[in-house]
């Protein structure tokens, strides 16, 4: 990778952590790595590993593609609610399962 797209990616997962409005600290004990260390992905002077980015993909509720990339998949290929389900934890989208059976029963009503 180089030192541009680290840059990159760094600056995603700044916006991202700072979005969520974690410190670096409190962003990097939620993806299970080194506080050092992930302040060093924010600034692009390292590189990860695929694990690691799994991690940080999964803290940051961003796509890998998107936190590599910077962009999601081309539009049609996936839907918004897709998306954001992806984003989800496993509770969340336990919840947010719920929440659609419910808006499905109510659905014949609705209309």
């Amino acid at each position: 990778m180089k030192k541009e797209e680290r840059a990159a990616l760094g600056h995603r997962l700044r916006r991202r952590r700072n979005e969520l409005g974690l410190t670096r600290e409190e962003f990097a004990e939620l993806a299970d790595i080194g506080a050092g260390y992930y302040g060093q992905l924010e600034v692009g002077t390292s590189q990860m590993s695929i694990d690691t980015l799994i991690k940080v993909s999964r803290a940051s509720r961003l796509s890998m593609e998107y936190l590599l990339l910077g962009r999601e998949t081309e539009p049609g290929d996936r839907t918004g609610v897709d998306l954001l389900l992806n984003r989800c934890t496993p509770r969340e989208l336990r919840l947010a399962e719920k929440v659609l059976q419910l808006f499905l029963l109510r659905g014949d009503a609705a209309w």
